[in-house]
């Protein structure tokens, strides 16, 4: 960053060695605080007063400059409870989240004309305060209920702000302009009032205007100064039009007159920042810190560039923008229009750069250059960064003052010119930044240096610590004088009281360090009575040392006081002779002695750059020539400075000092201050009649010359006719306006010749009909205008005016003006929505009084029409017209402002591309609207910018998608807005809409080209002044379909009509009919009968015709079909004449007898369903008995396959003990429950906002995250999405999850909106049935409630329950794996599923193959490790993949393991070498349409055969699971894809068109197969997997259902709620308190768990493994119910396996709540302080932002209705919840709203 500060004028500076006595070491006044940080330092402006200020973080100081820094008073300003979020005056009713907030500050402005201090903090939204400067504790201004216009500095501390008082000119108020960073909506730069109420408010226009997003921008402003009649701002910012976006530095100026920033341009600089100096701009330049610069170095360089050079820049840029659109020729557009504004650089008229040098309301702007302005480094350091910088200029020699971090000041010389010289370092204080207020006192003599906690005061030129030559010599400091100065012997006299020491520049010192000797000279007296003393003249010798050597022209002159004598030079000084007697001070009677001072002056006054008269460096002006009191003289033609008499040619200025007749050689080195100009004058410029003639000034002899024919204003000597001495009488041109009210108070402009020359010449002689009218003397032109106001006339009149110019005539005007007095008798419309925006027509008589712009756009005498503005209430408003400064009120009549206008639904979302498909547009109070219009916009696909935000009244236009979008020129190209058809090419129309009720608006589409098809459609709906968006109020986005086409009825011949068959149906064929049409839209004729259309398909409509044809007098009738826009004759229709046939009588008897047969066969049906539903209840008996004796057969079975099993069991467990259970962490686990079925879930992600918006974003987040901690705004925030239809069960858990994620830091408040929101279901249950309550995922509570459970119980799952559940998923997956697995159906012969039983007897075997581990699994020696492995020969060759990973990665959870598909399976068969095995090859068996999946069998591998697993080729590594690899390195290679061919493994599926293609098949498409009888040899298997999972189950329900241990906090916390919430509402059933414990722990959490092992473990699942884990789960979901379950013969075999066990389980479900019921209550202190600790412990694991940022994205879809909720609503209007939202709407977004 670049500090900077600037002297107010130059100084000239001598400096001439001298010798003083003595110096010492000194220590400079200090001022220190280790409390506060300093943060701005400013000085009195009364250099007597010296009071310095200090404006500090919470605290204001008032130091005394003159005496030592002390302290003269001190001003706590915080901390104070402050939120950035909340508007002052911040209360805790108001802003419950305010804390104690330290203010920081920003501002801190001296006043000189108020003789006021202005302060400004960060806290309160950045308001100021005015103090007295005698007294920082007396504060002279302060408010506490601030408006918007009045909030001044960043509210936050990080973000710059700069100020500047600009005292009064010419009359004007005191104003501050104010620069400052983006924080919110505010403009980057206003102008602020000081002297007007409200006190720091703006104007609407006093601020650049910014329609692009300010936080794209990102200014950071560095310093603010005005020079001549501008104002400049030094900032840097992101250049949004370029590619990289990068931050660039830019000078803005702007005129001081401009009171709305019409003059407004803004160059680029090459660096950052600046300070300034009389007419150059000194900058420091830091190194950009980025992604790319990676130099560790803080490097810094300082930057010269002249003001004037900047000023010619910004004029330049102006000027093509104002003349040139822009442009130049060979480099395209060089000036443009910045901020996104509205508008582009013009091609005016060439005066309208002097008649509007500061613009107007018709020039462009803001405007800015795409050429910077360069400037090259004359200092650079790498040592620190710089931090400020302050310059001081004397003599031509500037001195830069540079601060850098590491707290040290450097003294650099001369930077303006180029010739850097660093002649000195100082530490101020080690380490500590020095800070960028760097000031210099307003004698130039000190310097002020501010670091954090420390003020400094220096003197800029530290001389007393050099004592001698080689000290000076070395230090180099061009501040040092040494002073020459001869004196007499004995005694000591300075001449003339003071010191003679001249001054020279440090320079110098690099040629001379002269020391001049003491000595004395006597001169001798001879006194004699009444004579004077004589003496005797005579040589001094002077020793000098180091004295130079002359240059040609130079010489060195001696001074006896006032009296000068030349010096020669000798080997060691000088020589002088003494004075004339009479040129010695006089002598006193008796004195005997005098002592005189001699004086030498050195005349080498030149500096390291100017030797002599004709340096062009030193002269480039001729002031500082010719004022020197050397003699130089100017020589204009040469433009040189010479000690020459006279010039070699051309005129000579000699110089103002010394005498022509005096002939000086003395060098000149005074710098020019200004040019010797010339004036021309030319009389009859701009005077072309006598009044204006006369207003010249008399010394350049104007007078008016010659007769009234040819009478011109000519010099006075060039006259040749008769000079007239008195003007003729007026002459009036025309009248502005002609009329007004009989009130007077019109503005009357009278434009003419002759009309006075000054406004006193015709003061009180100005009449209008008679009337007086009062001159306005401030806009009097001189002889061509009057602008004067009417008064009274009393009545209505007319007349002439009149014009009587003191000492001429008096002139008449040929119009009349008339006196009217209006009158209003009528309103049209008398309502309209109070957002304004409705055509109104005001009736009456006269109305065309006065300046029609007073009143209004479109007048006439009977009418008036305007369109109505906002409102901020409905209601009656009275109507008032002002005709200048009189009204008139309509009596008897109001206007009634109607609450807005709003669209809910808009359908249909499709049109064809011809359009005039109607669009049911529907709302409440659509009838006030005036002209309802749709417009379509088209955009290119690709850069298509993110949608634009909106204003809350849609006030908004379309064009606002543009913004931001650095590609201006192929978007202009492309989008468009769609007119009617009926408009002209090029212009921008909409299709008008019909209203058609107060709820229903008909739109016809618009027709677009062919290019909307692959064109991004935005659709709005125009209702007068308020705009809706398509995508916010429809189902789905809009689109247009091709049209459709229709084929003539008669194909073959179209010229032929068409039979139709009376009674038929016309069919109709075609293309795309259905695609944007619905059949009662299409609208069918024949002739004028009506085809009432019955069907329409893609390629056919259907119609009925009339059943007589129409009567057409000459011709048949034609067959037209209407869709929308477009209308298609398909020829004509002849009806056949042959009658219609009747129905037979036989027929209807036939169909009488079938219809009774039917309903006897009906009958028949339903009594033998009764008789089989009891036949069902004994069956199911008889399947109980049945079921019992089966299980008795398998019980030995099933010990022993559970002894089997446990063996298995145990050798995992002791596999666990060395690896344990692979649990996922807190992260993985949150993001699988909250995101279950999302790719990449928000806790995953990072935030999707480009780099350059990322800040900005996350502070607009930051503060949603705030907002979400207001209770009110969350609770209606979620209720408001609830309650709209578009608002799915999707999105109602997507939602929940994210305020999850976002609330997670905050548990507590999580659980305390949980309360609150299940209260209000609860009371929404209540009143429907209460047990349906938390039966299902519907609503954003219940979701919530689930995601609560998760989270609270994730400590007791891993501790408790994890093992339990862990055993017995490798228990299902070892039994699964056991037997048989049918890849493409996911049937096995071991299950507990019916649904997944496979039913055929497949012969299969055991096989141990020995498995050589692959490179990452070995155990990194030499030598071939193989492993056993399990598998069966009749798994396919994926499933041996499978279970070959699953046991010899077994130590290794899932996630961690190789891809299935990364890997081949390789044969090792000895002689026969490596053989590739894969699912599918050349080999593999195909009967028919069927192939078999090869096998194990199918390669014939034998029982200990060995295989690896070798990593397949990159090229063909897919991950795609469902794909069989084939196999590559072998002859056996893939077939390539076979249309039809259908795979099978074990089994051939059945015949049904849609059968999942492998073993993944999804569950719920195969859930649906219905419950076949089942032979007892497949319930034996099904008994047998059931018994052999029993203890595994019952150790899980055990482990969930025990109360041994302690019950989890949360469930007992929660199950009281639930309790609470009974008794609150009277519910006394206990079924119903047991349904809803059930439904919020089991079944929102439990059965979660159980049916998704993987939300736990890090384990790979199948499809068989969870049928089985599925019957499990609903097996705990009955178990929780209190309701007995009727089981039959047809209900599922699944229930009936654990028919037995239920009842036991209920008994431990019914324990276990009563248990928790009977422990003691636990506490909103205990829970609260668990849910903390929770929140600390996962705070690092969840990525808050992103999960804001997607819940953001919902808000922004339902902008509208939260922002109108938080309106209705009287507590979230005070607490100010709709102003929060708009603030972090502008923030994330920048969306327009009304702040």
């Amino acid at each position: 960053m670049l500090h900077g500060k600037a002297l107010n004028s130059t100084l000239l500076l001598l400096l001439i060695p001298i010798i003083f006595a003595s110096a010492h070491s000194r220590s400079y006044p200090c001022f220190s605080r280790n409390d506060t940080e300093f943060q701005h330092l400013v000085l009195h402006p009364d250099p007597s007063v010296g009071t310095v200020y200090v404006g500090a973080r919470d605290h204001l100081f008032q130091l005394d400059g003159l005496d030592g820094l002390r302290l003269e008073q001190e001003e706590r300003t915080g901390p104070v409870s402050d939120s950035k979020d909340c508007l002052p005056p911040v209360t805790e009713l108001n802003c419950p989240q305010a804390r104690k907030t330290s203010n920081h500050n920003k501002l801190l402005l001296v006043d000189p004309k108020a003789l006021e201090l202005i302060t400004c903090g960060s806290v309160h939204q950045g308001t100021c305060q005015k103090r007295n400067l005698s007294s920082i504790k007396n504060i002279l201004f302060s408010t506490e209920r601030p408006v918007d216009t009045q909030y001044v500095a960043a509210n936050d501390p990080s973000v710059s702000t700069v100020g500047l008082v600009v005292g009064p000119r010419g009359g004007e108020r005191t104003v501050m302009y104010v620069g400052r960073g983006y924080t919110a909506s505010h403009p980057p730069i206003s102008t602020r009032h000081l002297s007007s109420e409200p006190i720091f408010s703006y104007e609407e226009t006093a601020k650049l205007a910014v329609a692009g997003r300010l936080s794209e921008y990102d200014h950071h402003f560095v310093t603010a100064f005005t020079r001549r009649t501008y104002v400049y701002f030094l900032f840097y910012r992101r250049d949004i039009k370029s590619a990289s976006r990068e931050y660039r530095t830019y000078a803005a100026r702007v005129c001081l007159d401009d009171t709305s920033y019409y003059s407004y341009v803004e160059v680029p600089l090459v660096g950052q920042g600046a300070g300034r100096e009389g007419k150059d701009l000194l900058g420091v330049f830091s190194t950009h810190i980025s992604s790319t610069n990676s130099n560790p170095l803080d490097a810094s360089a300082l930057c010269v560039y002249p003001l004037d050079e900047l000023d010619r820049h910004i004029d330049s840029t102006r000027d093509l923008c104002y003349t040139q659109d822009g442009r130049v020729e060979g480099k395209g557009e060089v000036a443009y229009i910045e901020y996104e504004v509205k508008s582009s650089c013009a091609n005016l008229p060439p005066n309208t750069l002097k008649a509007y040098p500061c613009g107007s309301d018709h020039t462009p702007s803001p405007m800015a250059s795409r050429a910077p302005l360069e400037a090259k480094a004359v200092w650079h350091t790498s040592a620190a960064r710089l931090t400020a910088v302050a310059v001081s200029v004397r003599d031509k020699h500037s001195i830069a003052f540079l601060g850098d971090s590491k707290g040290t000041l450097h003294k650099v010389a001369n930077p303006i010119y180029g010739m850097v010289e660093v002649y000195a370092n100082t530490t101020i204080h080690p380490n500590s930044p020095i800070n960028s207020d760097l000031l210099l006192d307003q004698t130039g003599a000190h310097i002020y240096v501010m670091t954090r906690n420390t003020v400094k005061k220096r003197p800029v030129a530290e001389c007393g610590d050099h004592l001698d030559c080689q000290s000076c010599l070395s230090a180099r400091d061009p501040y040092f004088r040494v002073h020459m100065q001869g004196e007499k012997k004995k005694k000591k006299k300075k001449r003339n009281g003071g010191a003679s020491a001249k001054a020279l520049m440090h320079p110098l010192c690099y040629f001379l360090c002269t020391r001049l000797s003491y000595f004395s000279v006597v001169f001798q007296v001879w006194p004699a009575v009444g004579v004077p003393a004589r003496v005797s003249a005579g040589p001094i010798a002077v020793s000098v040392e180091g004295l130079p050597r002359l240059g040609e022209g130079e010489f060195y002159s001696c001074f006896f006081q006032d009296t000068e004598t030349p010096a020669s030079t000798t080997n060691n000084g000088v020589t002088c002779s003494t004075p004339d007697a009479s040129s010695l001070p006089p002598i006193s009677h008796g004195d005997v002695v005098v002592r005189t001072n001699m004086f030498t002056d050195i005349n080498l006054y030149r500096d390291l750059f100017c030797s002599s008269c004709t340096s062009a460096v030193c002269f480039s002006r001729c002031q500082g020539c010719v004022s020197s009191r050397w003699g130089c003289n100017w020589c204009i033609h040469q433009h040189v400075c010479t000690h020459k008499h006279t010039c070699s040619q051309g005129i000579t200025i000699y110089n103002q000092n010394v005498s022509l007749s005096l002939k000086r050689s003395f060098d000149c080195i005074l710098p020019c201050l200004f040019l010797v100009s010339v004036t021309l004058f030319n009389c009859s410029v701009g005077r072309s009649d006598c009044s204006r003639c006369r207003t010249a000034h008399p010394k350049y002899g104007c007078v008016w010359c010659g007769g009234a024919a040819s009478s011109r204003c000519v010099y006075q000597d060039s006259c040749t006719d008769e000079i007239k001495h008195t003007c003729p009488a007026p002459v009036i041109h025309f009248l502005d306006p002609v009329s007004g009210p009989v009130e007077g108070g019109t503005v009357v402009t009278i434009s003419g010749s002759n009309l006075g020359q000054r406004a006193e010449d015709i003061q009180n002689s100005v009449t209008v009909a008679g009337v007086p009218c009062s001159v306005i003397h401030s806009r009097y032109e001189v002889s061509s205008r009057i602008v004067c106001e009417t008064t009274s006339s009393g009545r209505e009149k007319s007349g002439h005016a009149s014009v009587r110019v003191r000492g001429g005539g008096l002139g008449l005007s040929a119009q009349t003006f008339s006196f009217q007095d209006p009158v209003l008798s009528s309103i049209f419309p008398q309502r309209g929505p109070k957002a304004g925006g409705s055509s109104l027509t005001i009736r009456g008589r006269r109305l065309r009084t006065g300046h029609p712009s007073e009143v209004m756009p479109l007048i006439n005498h009977e009418f008036i029409s305007c369109l109505t503005k906002g409102s901020n209430r409905t209601g009656e408003h009275g109507i008032t017209v002002r005709f200048g400064g009189a009204e008139r009120h309509l009596q008897g009549l109001v206007y009634h402002y109607t609450p807005n206008p709003n669209i809910t639904t808009a359908a249909p979302s499709k049109s064809f591309l011809s359009g005039g498909r109607i669009i049911r547009v529907s709302g409440q109070n659509l009838d006030v609207v005036q002209e309802p219009k749709m417009r379509v916009t088209l955009s290119p696909p690709d850069t298509l910018p993110p949608r634009r935000r909106r204003s809350i009244n849609r006030r908004k236009e379309a064009g606002s998608l543009n913004r931001g979008h650095d590609h201006q020129g192929p978007l202009k190209r492309w989008r468009r807005i769609v007119p009617d058809t009926d408009c002209p090419e090029g212009a921008l129309c909409h299709s008008r809409c019909t209203v058609n009720s107060s709820s229903l608006i008909l739109c016809p589409t618009p027709a677009v080209g062919a290019e909307a098809r692959r064109a991004r459609v935005k659709v709005h709906f125009l209702l007068d002044s308020l705009h809706f968006d398509f995508s916010t109020v429809g189902n789905e986005a809009f689109s247009y379909e091709s049209n459709p086409k229709l084929y003539p009825l008669n194909q073959n011949d179209p010229s032929k009509p068409y039979h139709h068959k009376p009674g038929s149906i016309i069919s109709v064929e075609g293309e795309n009919l259905d695609l944007a049409i619905y059949k009662h839209e299409v609208e069918a004729r024949i002739g004028e009968g009506v085809c009432s259309v019955k069907t329409l398909t893609h390629n056919h409509l259907y119609c009925e015709p009339p059943a007589q044809q129409p009567s057409v007098t000459s011709c048949l009738c034609a067959f037209q079909v209407k869709m929308g826009n477009l209308n298609f004759s398909l020829g004509r229709v002849q009806y056949d004449s042959q009658a219609q046939s009747t129905f037979p009588l036989e027929a209807q008897v036939g169909v009488g007898v079938g219809a009774s047969i039917v309903a006897l066969i009906v009958l028949i049906i339903v009594l033998i369903y009764r008789r089989k539903s009891k036949q069902a209840m004994r069956d199911y008996k008889k399947v109980q008995i049945q079921l019992e004796n089966l299980e008795t057969s398998v019980r030995d079975r099933c010990k022993k396959e559970f002894t089997d099993l446990m063996t298995e069991m145990m050798d995992m467990s002791s596999d666990l003990v060395g690896s344990g259970i692979p649990f996922l962490d807190y992260r993985a686990y949150a993001e699988r429950i909250f995101f279950p079925g999302h790719q990449e879930s928000p806790l995953r992600r990072d935030l999707d906002v480009p780099e350059s918006r990322r800040q900005t974003v996350e502070q607009g987040l930051v503060q949603l995250s705030n907002l979400l901690n207001s209770k009110l705004f969350l609770t209606k925030f979620i209720h408001t999405l609830e309650v709209q239809r578009t608002f799915s069960p999707r999105d109602r858990a997507y939602v929940a999850s994210l305020l999850t994620v976002a609330l997670h830091g905050k548990l507590e408040y999580f659980t305390d909106i949980l309360k609150t929101l299940l209260n209000d279901l609860v009371e929404q249950y209540v009143a429907k049935n209460p047990k349906l309550m938390l039966r299902r995922t519907e609503s954003v509570v219940e979701k919530l409630l689930t995601n609560w459970m998760s989270i609270c119980l994730f400590t007791f799952l891993r501790e408790s329950a994890g093992e339990s559940f862990y055993m017995l998923f490798r228990a299902i997956k070892h039994q699964v794996d056991k037997g048989p697995v049918d890849a493409v159906t996911g049937k096995a012969k071991y299950t507990l599923n019916d649904n997944r039983l496979l039913r055929e007897d497949v012969e299969y075997r055991t096989l141990t193959l020995n498995v050589v581990m692959p490179a990452a699994a070995a155990s990194g020696g030499t030598t071939t490790q193989t492993v056993p492995a399990k598998v069966l020969d009749c798994d396919t060759i994926t499933q041996v993949k499978e279970k070959l990973l699953e046991q010899t990665w077994k130590g290794t959870s899932f996630s961690q393991r190789p891809h299935i598909d990364s890997l081949h399976l390789e044969w090792r068969a000895g002689v026969a070498g490596h053989l590739i095995l894969s699912d599918e090859d050349l080999t593999s068996v195909v009967q028919g349409l069927w192939k078999r999946l090869n096998t194990l069998q199918h390669y014939k591998v034998p029982d200990g055969a060995t295989v690896a697993l070798v990593p397949r080729n990159a090229k063909h590594h897919l991950h795609d699971s469902h794909d069989y690899m084939p196999g590559e390195k072998t002859p056996m290679l893939d077939d390539g894809e076979e249309g039809g061919v259908r795979l099978w493994h074990l089994v051939k599926a059945s015949e049904e068109s849609e059968l999942p293609k492998h073993r993944r098949g999804s569950l719920r498409e195969r859930g649906g197969e219905r419950a076949k009888a089942i032979p007892e040899i497949y319930l034996t298997r099904l008994l047998s997997m059931k018994g052999t999972l029993q203890k595994f189950v019952d150790d899980l329900f055990t482990a969930i259902l025990s109360t041994s241990r302690p019950v989890p906090l949360a469930v007992k916390y929660f199950f009281d709620l639930l309790d609470e919430q009974a008794l609150q509402h009277n519910i006394t059933d206990p079924e119903t308190i047991h349904i809803w414990k059930t439904n919020s722990l089991p079944l929102r959490f439990w059965i979660n768990i159980l049916k998704n092992p993987q939300f736990i473990f890090d384990v790979q699942t199948s499809d068989h493994v969870d049928a089985v884990l599925s019957v499990i789960a609903q097996t705990f979901m009955d178990s929780c119910t209190i309701a007995d379950h009727k089981l039959g013969r047809d209900s599922p075999i699944n229930k009936l396996l654990y028919a037995r066990d239920i009842p036991r389980y209920k008994q431990m479900v019914e324990r276990y709540y009563a248990d928790i019921r009977q422990t003691i209550s636990a506490s909103d202190q205990e829970m609260n302080s668990a849910l903390a600790e929770l929140s600390r412990n996962y705070a690092a694991e969840v990525n808050c932002l992103v999960a804001l940022h997607e819940l953001y994205k919902y808000i922004n879809k339902y902008y509208d209705q939260i922002i109108t909720a938080l309106e209705e609503d009287s507590t979230a209007q005070k607490m100010q919840l709709g102003y929060r939202l708009q603030q972090i709407a502008a923030a994330v977004e920048n969306k327009v709203t009304d702040l």
